[in-house]
Order: structure tokens, then C-alpha cells, then sequence
């Protein structure tokens, strides 16, 4: 027994040790972090490496944490590089901060042509494509949400066709102008015919300077949209994009035949007083009959490549989405054919040729506000007559005045369908002249 005990207190004498071990072996880590001019850099991020240790640097760029020999310190921040240092025997780590030159060579587009983003003194933001080709967004101007600073985009509606509005640097007059849109160099109505999986980046001219190339027409801003083309790949490249989802409405809870009733005994009595065979009345949920489960299928085939005289993209996308309202719908396909030819060392020509078809049936009539429908109708109204004609309101109820439509035959008596094509074509050539122009 006395063995057992003296076990039990070795074994925790042990653990002591080892906790005090791990304790004092962390010390405090004090430093500066500066940029490359020596300044001081208020807000790098200083994080313990493995762990949830961390801290940040004040307003002089001075910092303290605490780590012991075996760990490593991350200092990051945003514009630089990001730095890796092990602790061992220092007490001390004051380092520098190098830029991260990346961004500031990155090119983009203007609307005279393309400079490094280090150049540039105008307002213009940029989104590459690589960014948002893994969302579920069928319109390139939703992958615009919360990524440029004072660019609003306004989703008014969530029909599968609704167009977001967009508002660069707030509104500018009573009569608010849509953006200018411009495709692989030449305008557009809009983006909403675009592939997604083919923009490789897009550029929001947001101040006069920049935008001035295009006049009065972009007094609402400009959006850039470059496609992708086939430079820099050796090797055709595959690749395939398929997408299923399902939207689910949200909607309320309408009175069903007996609350209906008991609502109309407390309002006008007279209605259904006396009345027999009132389990023979129809028992109609509009909420159910009229919304839907949504289902969405989008698919996108692309094949791109280069070899020393021609560079190529060719792809191809299919987008079916239903609403969430009965017989609402939009479907649109379309193909895009992106070439550039060397014609020899100084002439090189190309084009950009993309089609598509946007097939859309969108509520009409009196049922055109989705919200209002299950509300303009009263669930004691079947949704068909004995006759096989769409439901109307029950007779024999003296005082029981509703004139309202059948919206479930509203809406199947109508059938519209709009459709819209879209072409776009550009066919360019460059030549190379002396003193570096062309």
C-alpha cells in the first residue's frame, strides 16, 4: 500500500516539473517593426506560430508577447511582406518590413489602355476573375458586392432575371445614370449576358479622370470587363464547372378554411349562420399552391491553350434557374471564341466573339407582385370548379362578397416568354512600329 502512494506522489511530482518546465520556458519577446524608411508601423499583426498567442503593434510599431525558445514568430500586415522569425535565445526581434511589390506592378485597365497599378494617380479599382468564379452568381456585377470600396450594388428583386442596380460614389443626380460597360474594348448594354467563368478581371473606373475618355455617357462610371484568352499555356487546357442548387421561400402562415370561417362569425355573422355542409367548402393553402421550391443547374465548358502563332479560348455555358413563384423562370446559354494570330514579328490580329440567348417567363398581370397574390384571394375557393374550370368564390352565402381572381388561374391562363439575343464582336489588328509604338 505504502509503495502504491509512493508511486502516485512521484508520478505527480512529475507532472509539477514538467508544467513548471513548459512555464518558465516562455519569456517575454519585445521589439520595433518599422517599414523600409525606418518609420514605425502601427498595426502589424505578431502571432505565435501553431498557437492562438498573438499581439499587434502599437502606434510607435513597438510590440510584446510571449514565446518560448522552440516557437516562431509571423509578422504580417497587409501591403507587406509577411515574415517568419524563430525565437531561440533572443529577447529581442526588431525587424523590417519589406513591400509586397506585387500588387503595385499588378496591370490593370484603363480607359486608354493598361498601366501598373503603381502609376496610377486615378481612382480605379480591380477584381480579378480567380476571385469569384467559385460562387453562385450568374451576373457579373453581384461579384462586385462588398469587394470595391463605394461601389453599391442593390438587388431589388430575387426573379432568376433581376438585374442589380449599381451606384459608383453614391448618387450623382435626381435621375441616377446606369454605369458604362465595357467588354474586351467595346461597349455594352450591360454584363448580364457574360459568362461568369470567363471574365478574367474587372476594372471600376470610379473618378472623372478616368472616365473621361468615354464623355457624358460615364457619368455613372465604368466598368471594365476583360475576358480571358489562351497566353502563357503551352498545353490546351479542360475545364468543366457544374452547379445545383435549391432556394427555399419563406413565407407566412395564411388562416385556412376554419380560422376563416370563425374570423368571418366575429365580423359579419350572418354569413355562414345557419349554414349546412360547411365541411364540403374547399380548404385551399395559397401560399403552398403559388411558391415553390427553386432549383438552379448551371453548367460551363472552356478549352484554352497557346502555341507560338495563335493563342485560344473556346467555351460554352448553360444556366437554368427557376423562381420561387409558379412558372417563373430564366434560362440562358450562349459561347464565347477568344483568338489572337502572329502574323510574323510585327503584325498580330484577333478576335472576340461571344453569343448567347437569355429565355426568361416572368410573372404577369395582377399576379405580377408576388407578395400580393396569396393575399388577394380566401381559402374557401378551390383551385378548380366541379366543371374542370379554375376555382371562383362559393355561392349561397348571402353577404360573402369577394370579386378577387383565382391567382393559380391567372397565372396558368397566361404564357410569356421573352426571349433576348445578344452578339458581340470584335476583330482587331496590331502592328509594331518603330520607337516602341504601334
Amino acid at each position: 500500500m505504502s509503495k502504491k502512494l509512493l508511486l502516485k506522489k512521484l508520478l505527480l511530482c512529475q507532472i509539477l516539473l514538467l508544467l513548471c518546465g513548459v512555464a518558465f520556458g516562455q519569456s517575454t519577446i519585445n521589439g520595433v517593426i518599422t517599414d523600409e524608411k525606418g518609420l514605425p508601423l502601427p498595426g502589424v499583426t505578431i502571432a505565435v506560430k501553431g498557437t492562438q498567442r498573438g499581439a499587434n503593434t502599437d502606434i510607435n510599431g513597438a510590440y510584446s508577447v510571449s514565446a518560448s525558445s522552440q516557437e516562431t514568430l509571423v509578422f504580417s500586415m497587409i501591403g507587406y511582406i509577411s515574415q517568419e522569425i524563430h525565437v531561440g535565445n533572443q529577447s529581442t526581434i526588431s525587424i523590417k518590413l519589406l513591400d509586397e511589390v506585387r500588387a503595385l506592378n499588378e496591370v490593370v485597365v484603363v480607359g486608354y489602355g493598361t498601366q501598373r497599378r503603381r502609376d496610377l494617380t486615378g481612382s480605379v479599382a480591380s477584381v480579378k476573375g480567380d476571385v469569384f468564379k467559385n460562387q453562385p452568381i450568374t451576373n457579373p456585377t453581384e461579384a462586385l458586392q462588398g469587394r470595391v470600396a463605394g461601389v453599391d450594388i442593390i438587388k431589388s428583386s430575387g426573379a432568376p432575371d433581376a438585374r442589380p442596380a449599381i451606384i459608383i460614389r453614391g448618387l450623382s443626380s435626381l435621375n441616377q445614370p446606369a454605369p458604362l460597360y465595357i467588354v474586351d474594348g467595346v461597349r455594352a448594354a450591360d454584363g448580364n449576358n457574360i459568362n461568369v467563368q470567363d471574365i478574367e478581371s474587372i476594372e471600376i473606373l470610379k473618378d472623372a479622370s478616368s472616365a473621361a475618355i468615354y464623355g457624358s455617357a460615364a457619368a455613372g462610371g465604368v466598368i471594365l470587363i476583360s475576358t480571358k484568352k489562351g497566353i502563357g499555356l503551352t498545353q490546351p487546357v479542360i475545364n468543366f464547372n457544374a452547379r445545383y442548387g435549391k432556394s427555399t421561400p419563406k413565407t407566412v402562415k395564411l388562416l385556412d378554411k376554419d380560422g376563416f370561417i370563425r374570423l368571418q362569425n366575429i365580423i359579419n355573422p350572418t354569413i355562414f349562420q345557419g349554414a349546412n355542409q360547411l365541411d364540403t367548402l374547399a380548404n385551399t393553402d395559397w401560399t403552398d399552391v403559388l411558391y415553390r421550391d427553386a432549383y438552379e443547374n448551371n453548367y460551363n465548358l472552356s478549352v484554352n491553350g497557346s502555341t507560338p502563332v495563335v493563342n485560344y479560348l473556346v467555351s460554352g455555358f448553360y444556366n437554368k434557374q427557376q423562381g420561387v413563384y409558379i412558372r417563373n423562370f430564366s434560362d440562358i446559354y450562349g459561347g464565347r471564341v477568344n483568338t489572337d494570330f502572329k502574323l510574323g514579328k510585327y503584325i498580330k490580329i484577333g478576335e472576340q466573339i461571344a453569343v448567347s440567348q437569355r429565355r426568361t417567363s416572368p410573372p404577369i398581370g395582377v399576379e405580377a407582385q408576388l407578395h400580393n397574390a396569396p393575399f388577394r384571394s380566401i381559402p374557401i375557393m378551390p383551385l378548380y370548379n366541379s366543371n374542370g374550370g379554375y376555382g371562383t368564390a362559393p355561392t349561397g352565402y348571402p353577404g360573402l362578397s369577394f370579386a378577387g381572381p383565382n391567382p393559380f388561374g391567372a397565372v396558368n391562363s397566361a404564357n410569356v416568354e421573352n426571349f433576348k439575343n445578344n452578339f458581340q464582336g470584335n476583330v482587331y489588328a496590331e502592328i509594331a512600329l518603330p520607337l516602341h509604338l504601334s
